[in-house]
Formats: C-alpha cells, sequence, structure tokens
C-alpha cells in the first residue's frame, strides 16, 4: 500500500479498536457514534466515512477474519471444491490469535438483545458476501450457492455457539485452541455431508 492507503488502513483500524474498547468497558450503552470518534481521535464526520454504522465498525474483526480465509482460499489451486477449500483455509492461514478479537465480541454478545442482533446481521452480511464471490467462480443454480453460503456461515456459527456454552469459552489460549478446532471439526462435517445424519439410519 501507498502511504495514503496506509493512513486510510490505520484509520480504519484505530476506529474499530475505540468501538470495540468501549463495548467491552462500557457495554452497549457506551456506543455512540461521536464516543467511538473521541476515543479513535477522529470527527463523528470522518467515522462516517468510513463506517455506515456503529455495527459495521464492531464488525471488523468478523470482516478480517473472513477477508484472510477468503484470500488464502483464493489462493488454492483451481478444482479444489469450496468445502474443502474452506476448512483448509482455517486449517492453514488462521492462528489461534486471530480468532481472538472476533471470540471477544461473540462472547461480549451474551444475553445482550441488541449485541445478539448485531452478531446475527454480522454472520448473515458474511455469508452474503460468500454468496456474492461464489456467483463469480461457480456455475451452480443460484438456489444451490445461496445455501451452500449460509450452510458455511451457518456451520462457523454454530461451532461458536457450542465453544461458548458447551465448553464455556474464554478468550486463553488453550480455549481459542478449542475454537479453532470446533470451527475445523464443524467444517470437516459440511464438507463430508454430515454423514453421522445423512448415511446412518433413524
Amino acid at each position: 500500500m501507498n502511504r495514503r492507503e496506509q493512513n486510510k488502513a490505520l484509520t480504519r483500524q484505530a476506529i474499530a479498536d475505540a468501538a470495540l474498547d468501549l463495548l467491552r468497558t462500557g457495554g452497549a450503552d457506551a456506543l455512540t457514534a461521536e464516543r467511538v470518534a473521541e476515543a479513535a481521535g477522529v470527527s463523528r464526520r470522518t467515522f462516517f466515512n468510513y463506517f455506515p454504522t456503529l455495527e459495521s465498525a464492531l464488525n471488523v474483526p468478523m470482516e478480517d477474519f473472513l477477508n484472510d480465509a477468503l484470500a488464502h482460499m483464493a489462493r488454492l489451486p483451481a478444482g479444489v471444491p469450496v468445502a474443502d477449500a474452506a476448512l483448509r483455509a482455517m486449517r492453514e492461514s488462521v492462528d489461534d490469535e486471530a480468532l481472538r478479537p472476533v471470540a471477544e465480541l461473540f462472547l461480549l454478545s451474551i444475553d445482550n438483545p441488541q449485541l445478539e442482533r448485531l452478531q446475527l446481521s454480522s454472520w448473515n452480511d458474511c455469508a452474503e458476501r460468500v454468496l456474492s464471490i461464489m456467483r463469480e467462480v461457480s456455475d451452480a443454480p443460484e438456489l444451490i450457492t445461496a445455501a451452500f453460503s449460509h450452510a458455511l456461515l451457518g456451520t462457523g456459527r454454530a461451532a461458536f455457539l457450542y465453544w461458548r456454552s458447551a465448553l464455556n469459552g474464554d478468550l486463553s489460549p488453550a480455549s481459542l485452541a478449542e475454537l479453532k478446532q470446533c470451527i475445523t471439526e464443524a467444517l470437516g462435517q459440511l464438507r463430508d455431508g454430515f454423514p453421522a445424519f445423512v448415511h446412518a439410519p433413524r
């Protein structure tokens, strides 16, 4: 990136960090565009030049996480099935620590209806992004493409929910490693067609 692009990236990150920090220390009630802008050292106008809503600023960890996974998928050889590419991206490119801000935002949404809606919106936005990319690289029917895109992100969210509830997930290194394992295991089941349910007798 050139200097101007670097400065824009730093400003974007500063705003996103400020939003998450205010959420962390003050809860959802502390979140306003004015407070986030002040904490980031920018004007309210600059905030809205970078983000249309507070939710979009909070969504940066999820967006960056998805961008990294998609970039890794794009580097894989042509012909690798999408489900396998997603699993390989998770295994090969995602460091446990890269999950920390995504996991923290997920934990901060516990028992908070406003943040719960934010999380659902974030996962849905990610699914729509994957769908738009898949439309460009796949000639599968629209229904199948949409179903797979949302199944992919739904599988990821299910892994987060399991990690949070069944494993009492926290932000320790050991717990983040468990989270990564949950996501890779769930994606593996999606890739393999959930054999325990599809192929086993009722």
